[in-house]
Parts: C-alpha cells; sequence; structure tokens
C-alpha cells in the first residue's frame, strides 16, 4: 500500500519505480496507492513542519496542492508515473488506485478517464 504518495517526497518517475519495486520484491499481490488527501488541517500543518526542520523546497512542493488545480495536476502526474512503473514492473491489473474525483479538474478527469487501467473511482457518483 503506497498511500499517500506526497508530492516532492515520493512522486516522481524513479521514486515511483523504485516504490513499485520494492513491492513486487516483497512478493505484493496488489498495489494500491493513493494522492494525499487534501481535506482537514493535514496538509497545512505538513507543510508548516516541513518549512520549520528546513524542507524549504518539500514545503513549497506542499503549499502548491493546497488548491485544486495544483491537486488535480499532481494527482494526475502521480496516476501515470505509478501506471507507468506497475506496467513496466507488474500487472496493471493488480494496481488499485483509489481515487476521489471531486477535486480535479474537468480536464484532468478527461485525462485520466483515457487511461483509467487500475483506478477505483470513489464517491458518490
Amino acid at each position: 500500500m503506497l498511500c499517500p504518495l506526497l508530492p516532492g517526497v515520493a512522486d516522481s518517475p524513479d521514486q515511483i519505480e523504485q516504490l513499485v519495486k520494492s513491492a513486487v520484491d516483497y512478493g505484493a499481490r496488489e498495489i494500491f496507492a493513493e494522492p494525499v488527501n487534501t481535506r482537514g488541517p493535514g496538509l497545512k500543518v505538513t507543510q508548516e513542519a516541513l518549512a520549520k526542520n528546513g524542507y524549504k523546497d518539500e514545503a513549497a512542493v506542499i503549499k502548491n496542492i493546497r488548491n485544486q488545480k495544483g491537486w488535480s495536476r499532481y494527482t494526475t502526474r502521480l496516476i501515470s508515473n505509478v501506471q507507468r512503473s506497475v506496467r513496466k514492473l507488474f500487472d496493471i491489473g493488480r494496481l488499485r488506485f483509489l481515487l476521489y474525483p471531486s477535486r480535479l479538474t474537468e480536464e484532468d478527469v478527461a485525462r485520466i478517464t483515457r487511461d483509467d487501467a487500475g483506478i477505483v473511482w470513489l464517491g458518490k457518483d
């Protein structure tokens, strides 16, 4: 379970590939992943803690996803990175990327829908 995958900490193609490889090496039967949740004060607290402890770049990345457009872009890139690594190292049919689409922009919903292999769409719809 790769949850949540924080931007600037565990979301680049190389970081994701390393995580997926580790899951495969440890014998995972499925891989669950999800973006960081934007509800509540968690992201703000995380941003402040990172900045306070000298992780200014990481704090700035967290700040950039605290709005809908930034979170939507991060999530869309994250999905693509996870899918790419799972296709390369595992089985896309055993990916469970948990996604609440309510904070995605319409454009990003369209992008993700074009290739939603492994996506578990959550929510009221």
